[in-house]
């Protein structure tokens, strides 16, 4: 009698079918070895309050519980329950007024913008017809004084003209480039300028424009640096610093710090879109262009934060530099636009990992993205964010974990967001993750179905009871069973549990003869129809077939998992 037998997936997702395990979705594979169960859900945990991407989550180190967000619309919300509940921060906004005219004329006083800034709007009324609430404008040079700008709705396009009428409070504010809390302070990137918000432990308030930095209209990344403990910052091309000179840091008074704008200039056309350190090195992850996928340019720079130039750079062949994180005094790097995942020694880069295309489909000029706020350690293992660029639907998006051992490197899709969309048919996003204790993790996403909608999850300590059935599941291999003239047709099918089904949990069985069909349902066991059952074992009449491939899905409760040691197909 001829076997299959399919153990814990343990391999993690192979790059194809063909050589190894299929997608792995919502499955918990490292808890107890040899052994699948689903992974603990995702809930939104933000409701309404939160109206755009959250692109960077920090935990304030002075408070555990106490996490900070800002959106990709540059408006900044706070947790003092570690995620449980968020509030937004109010006062990091400036108020203006525009003129119904041919051009239209924005007056904000000391509004801090120069040309080719980002800026979007918000209103307590309507805004005159020629403005769009929450659409982004960029600065014009004509008519541009310290107190006044013109916009276009395009970078170096044509003015803008209003008319109508309009009502209400004005605001406007920047993309949220980054956030960082260093001496406590939260420290808020814009478009050209650096606003702080403090004392946290006291009764904070915003210092809006408290310092110029260089413009960016997309990225402005920050780091605490282990080596010297300044905050160092990313604008364009230079990194930007700041050091306490006098205890305490205050930003009112100048002798208490040194800001140094420009404190490392990297070559012509260079954008520093990741920071991260590496030994004495604080490593400058770039790309080039104005989208991410025009030119194929993706270099680290490292520097040791006291040289006044940078050193050997680390060079790419991707399409930019999106995020890196230092484990065991490595770099994981996420890079380029097709899934790669990549690990530094400082000189080297080497592939260790990828998306595999035949999950995330990239195809037809379809690009994925990395955010840098999206990666973390979690669980001792690299969890980081995966999303489809600008409108792009691809399936698969996420949360993924890679796990570096000995004999491999092992990728699983952990999370769905809560939506349980994964990007086919809209875009998902994951912008910002961050852990807050051993078993629970911040996810900031989007996701633009059925409307946009966009949150915070938090990862529950004890449901894995997913709001559609059967949400986690694993593909086995493609196997070859026979050939055109000796197709072979399997007779039953067994799969065993290491402890009996409890009550709400089941196993679906499914199958294929083809990578491009839909799975055929072989069967569903729960513990309704078959009771608290240790293995299940059916007749089925399976076609006669050269290849084959299996799909195994769990059914969890509020409180328990299956947990499956495998499954078995005989002829």
């Amino acid at each position: 009698m001829a076997e299959i037998s399919i153990k814990n997936p343990r391999e993690g997702i192979a790059q194809s079918p063909h050589v190894g395990y299929g997608d792995i979705r919502n499955l918990d594979l490292h808890s107890i070895p040899g052994i699948v169960r689903l992974n603990n859900i995702t809930v939104k945990k933000s409701g309404t309050i939160i109206t755009a991407l959250p692109q960077w989550i920090v935990k304030n180190p002075l408070k555990p519980t106490e996490f900070w967000t800002v959106s990709s619309l540059g408006l900044v919300y706070k947790s003092t329950d570690s995620g449980v509940t968020w509030s937004a921060v109010t006062g990091n906004t400036h108020t203006f007024t525009v003129t119904i005219a041919s051009p239209a004329v924005v007056s904000a006083t000391a509004h801090g913008f120069t040309t080719n800034d980002r800026v979007i709007f918000t209103t307590t009324g309507a805004l005159p017809t020629g403005l769009v609430a929450g659409k982004v404008y960029y600065i014009i040079s004509t008519g541009l004084t310290a107190d006044a700008f013109q916009l276009a709705a395009t970078l170096g396009g044509a003015a803008i003209n209003t008319s109508g009428s309009q009502s209400g409070i004005h605001s406007f504010l920047t993309n949220g480039a980054g956030l960082a809390i260093w001496k406590d302070y939260l420290f808020v990137p814009r478009a050209s300028s650096l606003d702080v918000y403090g004392p946290l432990t006291l009764s904070p308030t915003w210092t809006l424009n408290w310092k110029k930095i260089d413009t960016d209209g997309l990225w402005h990344p920050m780091i605490i640096s282990k080596n010297d403990f300044k905050l160092y910052g990313g604008a364009d091309k230079y990194v930007f610093s700041l050091d306490e000179a006098t205890a305490p840091f205050v930003p009112a008074t100048s002798a208490s710090y040194t800001f140094t704008q420009q404190a490392l200039d990297l070559p012509f056309n260079y954008r520093i879109k990741c920071l991260e350190e590496l030994g004495n090195n604080l490593m400058c992850g770039t790309w080039q262009g104005t989208n991410v996928y025009d030119l194929r340019i993706a270099d680290i720079f490292p520097w040791d934060r006291s040289a006044t130039s940078f050193g050997q750079p680390v060079i790419m062949s991707e399409n930019g530099v999106h995020a890196m994180l230092n484990i065991g005094n490595s770099l994981i790097v996420l890079a380029g636009v097709d899934g790669k995942i990549y690990i530094c020694d400082g000189v080297n880069a080497t592939q260790i990992g990828q998306i595999p295309q035949s999950i995330a489909n990239i195809d037809g000029g379809k690009n994925i993205a990395y955010y840098p706020g999206a990666i973390t350690n979690y669980k001792g293992r690299i969890f980081f964010g995966v999303s489809g660029n600008g409108t792009d639907t691809i399936g698969g998006m996420g949360v993924y974990s890679l796990l570096r051992t000995s004999k491999g490197n092992i990728l699983i899709h952990e999370h769905t967001i809560s939506t349980l969309t994964d990007g086919t048919s809209n875009v998902v996003k994951i912008g910002a993750l961050c852990g807050v204790i051993r078993d629970n993790i911040l996810i900031g996403w989007s996701d633009a179905t059925p409307t946009a909608s966009q949150g915070i999850d938090n990862i529950t300590n004890t449901s894995y009871l997913y709001t559609t059935d059967y949400s986690g599941y694993f593909e086995s291999p493609f196997y070859t069973t026979g050939s055109l003239l000796q197709q072979t047709t399997p007779t039953e099918i067994e799969f065993n549990l290491v402890r009996p089904l409890r009550t709400g949990e089941g196993i679906r069985l499914a199958y294929r003869t083809d990578l491009t069909a839909s799975y055929t349902t072989i069967g569903t066991y729960t513990f309704a129809t078959e009771g608290a059952v240790v293995s299940v074992n059916k007749v089925y009449d399976f076609p006669p077939a050269e290849q084959i491939q299996f799909k195994v899905s769990l059914l969890g409760s509020a409180t328990t998992s299956p947990e499956m040691k495998g499954v078995s197909i005989r002829w």
